[in-house]
């Protein structure tokens, strides 16, 4: 008799809304795909502090001066790179939306749309 294997399907959701202020010029570089990626800092205020948060957008951003206010809807990505002698990680917050806050009904949107994915995945 051979054992049986059990398929486990295992669901997630990886979903990150941020409302903060800019603390760090953009830096736009070259991947090796030829994409261009641009990175910031996004501060936030909690009951805890200030919190900076590393900010990643596919292509150029330039919604993201310092001191602006943005709404940011993505997802938490651990990357590993190469670096000096060894290898590294880095945490960051990789924006699918970014939305100035000054426009407020947009920015309304785009979380009431991550909001919704995410009532989906649970009614599910």
């Amino acid at each position: 008799m051979s054992p049986s294997v059990t398929a486990v399907e295992t669901a997630g959701i990886n979903l990150v809304i941020l409302v903060g202020e800019v603390t760090s010029p953009v830096v736009s570089r070259t991947l090796a795909s030829g994409d261009t990626a641009s990175t910031c800092d996004l501060a936030t205020v909690t009951e805890a502090g200030r919190v900076s948060v590393p900010i990643s957008v596919m292509g150029e951003c330039d919604l993201a001066t310092v001191g602006a206010e943005l709404c940011v809807v993505g997802y938490v990505r651990r990357r590993f790179f190469r670096s000096g002698a060894g290898v590294t990680s880095r945490t960051e917050v990789v924006a699918e939306s970014v939305v100035p806050m000054r426009r407020r009904v947009q920015a309304r949107k785009i979380a009431a749309r991550a909001l919704e994915n995410l009532s989906e995945f649970l009614d599910t």
